[in-house]
């Protein structure tokens, strides 16, 4: 299942190895993030809501409940700020936390409205 998930499924996977590379490695290039704020948000925060919302676009790559598939997201979402917290050369941040579930939200939101223009 996971061999057909990774050749049939090529684009999601990755999406997900990017963002999982992006998590592990140790990057400390956000102190340069910290000074710039676009929409009042913090540059790496605009960051983490830019990362996270494709995830709603590949739901009809997948054929699940919308449901489950918003609950997968969260779930991976908070996993991979959770993952930073174990890692010594990373820092876990509740504020990187809420910017990942805030692209979550923003993305089905995207993604929800540009479903309804295409019907109507």
């Amino acid at each position: 299942m996971i061999a057909k998930l990774f050749t049939k499924k090529w684009p999601f996977a990755a999406y997900v190895a990017l963002i999982i590379l992006l998590v592990t490695l140790p990057l400390n290039t956000s102190d340069n993030l910290n000074n710039i704020t676009i929409l009042q948000l913090r540059g790496d925060y605009f960051l983490h809501i830019l990362l996270f919302m494709p995830w709603a676009f590949f739901f009809k790559t997948f054929h699940i409940k919308l449901s489950y598939w918003m609950l997968l997201a969260l779930f991976f979402a908070s996993a991979t700020e959770g993952l930073q917290y174990l890692l010594p050369y990373r820092s876990y941040n509740i504020n990187d936390l809420l910017a990942n579930l805030l692209g979550i939200l923003v993305g089905f939101a995207l993604a929800l409205l540009i479903n309804i223009r295409k019907r109507g």
